[in-house]
């Protein structure tokens, strides 16, 4: 089978509408979504509904910015070591405001994590790796093989696929793949997202990283033309100063 593996969208339609259109061309059977569709980005409720649209083509779990919309947002996150801001606290409500009914429902009924199977090989999907008590492990770019053995324990699967860095990864420590795609949506200062394409046929992996090439100036502008808050800081972060 040929999968599609997204990640980290946050709200940036503009991003998933365009990676969607390229993901159609490669005639994959599935989507693979790692979570974070909600979150930073100006379009959260037309994220979530485009990602509905899949429907039974669609494989996904949460991240933590779904969690946030369901749970509220934690008092501390990256190990307990960085507080939210007020801002970031009023751009969380926000989203979270413009996500209805159904959409609510939709990320609400999301696993943190599922395994699947596919002509004997176990993928494993997650936003980030969790411990037994489904807390996210310590934050961390890239993996060492060792450390890979550590973070991804739980996790019985020849492949694991996560998200949440925003970095894209991938390495084969012993027999067991643990795969990063990027971010989709709100890259930063770069002009790309990235996404993965993974095939198995006959129990061979293959695992191709595929650029998105955009023009981010289209979110600033609809950053802007909404009520969006504290929209300069956001852009000044996540863009530089455009």
């Amino acid at each position: 089978m040929k999968y599609a593996i997204i990640s980290d969208i946050h709200g940036d339609i503009l991003a998933l509408d365009k990676a969607l259109n390229e993901i159609e061309k490669e005639n994959v059977d599935k989507i693979i979504c790692l979570g974070d569709t909600v979150g930073i980005g100006p379009y959260p409720n037309e994220c979530v509904k485009r990602i509905m649209s899949l429907s039974d083509k669609l494989i996904a779990v949460r991240g933590n910015h779904e969690d946030r919309c369901i749970f509220g947002c934690p008092e501390f996150i990256h190990d307990d070591k960085k507080r939210l801001t007020e801002e970031e606290l009023k751009r969380e409500a926000w989203g979270r405001a413009q996500l209805d009914e159904e959409s609510m429902s939709f990320i609400s009924s999301l696993p943190q994590s599922t395994i699947i199977e596919d002509d004997g090989c176990k993928i494993a999907i997650m936003h980030y790796p969790a411990d037994e008590n489904n807390l996210y492990k310590k934050f961390k770019f890239c993996f060492t093989r060792e450390e890979c053995k550590e973070f991804f324990k739980e996790y019985d699967a020849d492949i694991c696929f996560y998200g949440h860095t925003h970095t894209p990864f991938v390495i084969r420590p012993e027999n067991k793949w643990v795969i990063n795609p990027g971010t989709l949506g709100l890259t930063g200062y770069k002009d790309y997202g990235t996404y993965g394409i993974l095939t198995i046929n006959n129990g061979k992996i293959d695992y191709l990283e595929h650029d998105l090439r955009f023009d981010y100036n289209e979110v600033i502008r609809s950053m802007r033309e909404i009520n969006y808050p504290d929209v300069e800081s956001m852009i000044r972060i996540f863009f530089g100063n455009k």
